[in-house]
This record gives structure tokens, sequence and C-alpha cells, in this order.
């Protein structure tokens, strides 16, 4: 059995990072695997991103990722997320922005581990927060576990037979440690929450793990919650001259 350590949307909080890879390191994990959007938002582009290409061992590119090599994209952003994207751009080297170049959109392990930032559809973009958006997405998962961030909520939707010989699309909401059985017959997609801008009325860092074995057997998906500094956060967020909306709203968690 392996078992994953999983994170997402880290958002430039280093210290919300370091607190979970400090928690990651006393849990036996095997990997671990980032789902995107490391920078945007935070204000420590540069040491998040060097955390995770020292710590993790597969990293998929976000959409704030994206954004940081393509100034087109800011047109879909608000005016706070925007003027943190100009500023994040501003504080990134070659190596930083050949790095994030390098990053894939999709990373498959194995037969039944699909790794995305948003949406296992191919060539789209989309939320999964509620069931409608969940059963557009299963039809871009052939089998397995789709593994994917973006929303900043922590979510295990599941496609399974509803004994009427149809498929149902249900949604569990994770509670920190209680860990959630994934049985091999039925798809599912799982959502860590987010590291360092979660979005669920909870401002404690969030992430997850999985214990798989093969496509045939069951799997294991825990999220956990940690405290960590957002008084730092939020200071240093003010003192590069960051919009102050996005520190005030890590300690509401929304």
């Amino acid at each position: 059995m392996s078992k994953y350590g999983i994170i997402s949307d880290i958002h430039a909080n280093a210290h919300a990072l370091k607190a979970v890879y400090e928690q990651l390191g006393t849990m036996d994990i095997d990997r671990i695997l980032c789902l995107g959007d490391i920078v945007g938002y935070g204000p420590s582009p540069t040491k998040c991103l060097d955390l995770v290409l020292s710590y993790c061992h597969e990293v998929i590119k976000g959409n704030h990722d994206e954004a940081v090599l393509d100034p087109d994209l800011g047109r879909y952003f608000n005016n706070a997320a925007l003027a943190a994207l100009n500023w994040t751009r501003e504080q990134l080297g070659p190596y930083h922005l050949h790095a994030i170049s390098h990053m894939k959109t999709r990373i498959r392990l194995g037969d039944s581990l699909l790794l995305v930032h948003d949406t296992p559809i191919l060539n789209d973009s989309a939320y999964i927060h509620e069931l409608p958006h969940a059963s557009e997405a299963f039809e871009g998962l052939e089998a397995g576990i789709c593994l994917h961030g973006h929303t900043h909520l922590p979510t295990v939707f599941s496609l399974q037979s509803n004994g009427d010989g149809g498929k149902e699309v249900t949604l569990q909401i994770p509670v920190s440690g209680e860990p959630i059985i994934l049985k091999p017959e039925n798809k599912y997609l799982c959502n860590p929450g987010s590291v360092g801008q979660p979005r669920d009325a909870d401002p404690r860092a969030s992430f997850a793990t999985l214990e798989y074995t093969s496509p045939d057997a069951e799997a294991i998906f825990t999220v956990y919650r940690i405290e960590y500094d957002i008084k730092a956060t939020q200071a240093e967020t003010h003192n590069v001259g960051l919009p102050a909306i996005l520190a005030e709203r890590l300690e509401i968690g929304s």
C-alpha cells in the first residue's frame, strides 16, 4: 500500500505550507502530491515554490500558476486576485518561471489515479462544488479516483449504482481525521481543500492523505485540518502591499 500526502491551493502562504509539511512528516507518507495553485493571493510565492519543488513528488500546474506565465488569463480574475497576480509575476525570476512552465496539467498514476487541478474533463476548466458540476466532471473520468483542487473546499463526490440499474452522484463533506472508504466499483472526485486559503469558514490549513493499493482494492481518503500562524501571513501580506482583503479573509476561512 502507498500512502500519499495530498496538498492543493497553497496560494503563496508559506506559514500554512510549512505547518502542513511538518504534520505530513509525522504520518509515514510515501509521496506528496501537489494539485496546483502554488502561487497567487499570498505574500510568499518564491518560498512556496521552493518548498513544493523540494518536497513534492508530483506537481500539477493550477490556473494561478498558469496565469503567471500568461498575463492574458488575468481577465478572468477579480481585482484583488489580479493585483496579486501582477505582483507575483514581478517576484519570480527565470528559475521559478521555468519550473512553472514545465508543470503538467494532468498526471496519471497507474490505471486508476488521476491528478488535475480543477476537472478531469480534457481542455476544460470548472469548479466542482455541487452535484451537477460533479455529474459533468465524472464524464471525463473513465474509472477510479480523480484528485483535484481549485474550489478550496474539502469534498468527496462519488458515482455509484443506485439499485435501479442507474447511477447516482453523492457528496460527502469530510470531517478532519475521519477516514472515507473509497470502493473500487465506484468513481470518485476527491478534493483535499486548500492549504493556504480555505473557503469553508474554517481558517485552518486543509490537506489530505490517500492510502491506495490497487484499482481493485478499497482506498482510504482522509482530510486533516491544522492550525498555523495566520497573523504572521496577514502581516506579510500587508507588508508587501497586497490588497487588504487577501489578509482579512484568512482568519475567517472565506
